[in-house]
């Protein structure tokens, strides 16, 4: 079946280079290095450590595991690879030159053969649901240890890769090792045809997430150049269909604080022009982080990759995205890290033990609407304490659950 899967590949790759190019309008890094997605472009190297991850989240999570691997192995390269431009910016902004940064091949056989040619890894390290047939084929051909980590597994991804038949019960087969988020995503492999003694439920490595050394000053300086002293949220990662019922809720939160500011930090940055549009459209003044120095506007519009978590740091609340849409949520660590409780919308699956810990500590709540999101934050404005207790709750959770990292590298164990 997986020359079937290749030939279907192929045929794609004209749309595949016109979406490039049609991304690329938006996001320049799209257009470039492309080269990289077909392995014209390969680092090479000895004892080479790879990791991948997807995207930004991904990236973050992995960032512990790199340093720790670091660590370990003096040395050794680390190449770290990535399949949207965001991602990549993300490695850029957390590792500098410590690291090697590539996209990562499509899984074409020809592509497949020059990567892990050219590459020679001693190991390979996916996140959570990565699973590319040639690649793992090309992989086990070679020897090389295949580990998943912080490994998820949706009951609709399942039913999704199940379809596969065979195709996908020979890519799992030449996974080394699984360190599975929870028990259910441990089940979850296993019904996909991994072995069950190969799956181990190590936690979520995106609760080992580091707040940056210069988190304190620069979250001062951003302090003093919002003059923070009315009530400030943040609305973090948001996606479209979002926005409207963050700028809804804003909108009835001034009827109560008519200096309250709203930190709109989108996932994607570029729609940055479009979330000016529609807050004008509603009668908001707006201001963009990338243009000018905050002027008193009641919206700011977070512009700029790498810049979140210090947002969070001047926020009292925070609303984090992706959960109010059908995108599985995002993570809130990095906000009960900085200080802030959490709101989110119903829509949790990529983090749901997370979620599940959080709101049971009473460190996060939930809202379905606009309403619903303008009442929470009332009310924790309205109750200092009770805020200030979420945030201790929340950091109590977080520090419970450190020792993931261990558990992951035991899994992994000596490398080559």
């Amino acid at each position: 079946m997986r020359p079937l899967y290749s030939l279907l590949l192929y045929l794609l790759v004209p749309g595949v280079l016109l979406r490039l190019w049609l991304k690329g309008r938006r996001v320049p890094g799209y257009r470039r290095h492309w080269r990289e997605r077909f392995a014209l472009q390969v680092p090479g190297g000895e004892g080479v450590i790879w990791l991948h991850a997807v995207s930004v989240g991904e990236v973050r999570a992995l960032a512990p595991l790199v340093d720790a691997l670091q660590a370990r192995y003096t040395g050794r390269p680390v190449l770290v690879t990535v399949t949207t431009a965001t991602g990549r910016q993300t490695v850029r902004q957390l590792f500098a030159d410590r690291v090697m940064c590539r996209y990562l091949p499509y899984d074409l056989p020809g592509a497949v053969e020059r990567f892990l040619a050219a590459l020679r890894p001693v190991v390979a390290i996916f996140a959570e649901v990565e699973l590319w047939p040639n690649l793992y084929a090309g992989l086990a051909t070679r020897g090389v240890p295949l580990y998943l980590v912080n490994a998820r597994l949706s009951e609709r991804s399942l039913r999704r890769y199940r379809y596969t038949g065979g195709l996908m019960r020979s890519t799992v087969g030449s996974i080394t090792r699984v360190a599975a988020q929870g028990e259910a995503d441990r089940m979850r492999f296993i019904r996909l045809g991994v072995r069950p003694d190969h799956v181990t439920v190590t936690g979520n490595l995106k609760f080992v997430v580091q707040l940056p050394g210069d988190f304190q000053l620069r979250a001062q300086q951003l302090r003093a150049q919002l003059s923070a002293k009315h009530p400030v949220w943040i609305a973090a990662s948001t996606h479209d269909g979002e926005e409207a019922v963050v700028i809804r809720a804003h909108t009835e939160v001034l009827g109560h604080f008519p200096q309250a500011l709203l930190l709109l930090v989108p996932r994607h940055p570029e729609r940055a022009a479009a979330l000016v549009r529609r807050c004008g459209a509603a009668g908001l003044s707006c201001s963009l982080s990338s243009e000018s120095p905050y002027c008193g506007a009641s919206v700011l519009i977070v512009d700029q990759l790498g810049l979140l978590v210090y947002c969070y740091a001047v926020a009292d609340v925070a609303f984090v995205g992706g959960s109010l849409v059908d995108r599985g949520g995002h993570n809130p660590v990095e906000a009960v890290l900085a200080g802030v409780p959490v709101i989110s919308g119903p829509y949790l699956e990529n983090f749901s033990d997370i979620y599940a810990l959080l709101q049971a500590a009473g460190a996060a709540l939930g809202i379905d609407d606009a309403g619903g999101l303008s009442a929470r934050l009332l009310a924790w404005w309205d109750d200092p304490q009770a805020r200030n207790r979420a945030v201790r709750a929340g950091r109590e959770v977080v520090g419970k659950n450190r020792s993931v990292l261990d558990r992951v590298l035991a899994v992994i164990g000596p490398l080559p």
